[in-house]
């Protein structure tokens, strides 16, 4: 390393070397990572530094780290692109994107509403409503943590099966076909049930997706919690053209 290289610390300098690498393409996806003895002896530092390192380089979403016989460290394809103005679940175009998804229902249980989550629904207080969690895996990986709240009044019979399906199709099947639609999206650090669900660290940042859905008379038929890993997605928001831009 040069002297003003050194100036940084070293597990900065060596995530922006493996990062250029990356994307320069002398690394392309799917390449095997060198291993950490190996970047060691490149480096001539700590095995913990280039750990770090590699901490970073995987945060960024740029490196997949997989354990096992045929573990290892690879370099991550470009992961998918979500728009938020689509008016599609994030499952949806995933899976659209060609991803091969399987979803694993966690717990399907009736609470009863909190004063926040019945203002949120339109429902009294204490009303019932279907809480169900799931986690949705591409390659034995995790990648995206859902909760799905709908008024027991409006699905008596849901089952586990159902929450298998995007959520558009899960209503019209209902009965609820959506015409409206309005999403949040936030960065947030992990819930301690994220973190165990997602495999993320706990200061690791994660991006939450909120989505209520209404039928055309108004009424709050559903709201979708969709939590993602960082390294899985990148998001977009479309606007509509303007015939004059500003750029102000």
């Amino acid at each position: 390393m040069s002297t003003s290289q050194r100036r940084r610390p070293a597990y900065l300098v060596i995530a922006d070397s493996l990062r250029s690498k990356i994307e320069s393409g002398e690394l392309q996806p799917g390449d095997r990572f060198p291993t950490e003895r190996e970047l060691v002896q490149e480096y001539k530092v700590a095995r913990m530094t280039v750990r770090h390192a590699l901490d970073i380089v995987q945060i960024e979403g740029l490196i997949d780290r997989k354990r096992g016989r045929t573990g290892g460290t690879f370099v991550r394809a470009t992961p998918p692109t979500l728009s938020l103005t689509s008016g599609r679940s994030a499952l949806q175009q995933l899976r659209e994107h060609g991803l091969d998804i399987s979803v694993q229902v966690l717990s399907l249980v009736l609470i009863d509403a909190p004063g926040h989550l019945a203002s949120a629904l339109g429902i009294e207080d204490e009303d019932p409503v279907w809480e169900a969690r799931a986690v949705h895996v591409s390659e034995g990986s995790p990648i995206m943590a859902t909760t799905l709240l709908i008024p027991h009044s409006l699905a008596p019979e849901l089952k586990e099966q159902d929450l298998e399906k995007p959520l558009s199709t899960l209503l019209a099947e209902l009965g609820l076909p959506p015409v409206f639609k309005r999403d949040s999206l936030m960065a947030a650090t992990a819930r301690t049930e994220e973190q165990k669900i997602l495999g993320v660290g706990r200061t690791q940042p994660v991006l939450r997706i909120t989505r209520t859905v209404k039928m055309e008379d108004g009424t709050v038929v559903a709201q979708l919690e969709e939590t993602l890993r960082p390294d899985a997605v990148s998001v977009e928001v479309e606007l509509g053209e303007d015939p004059s831009p500003s750029l102000d």
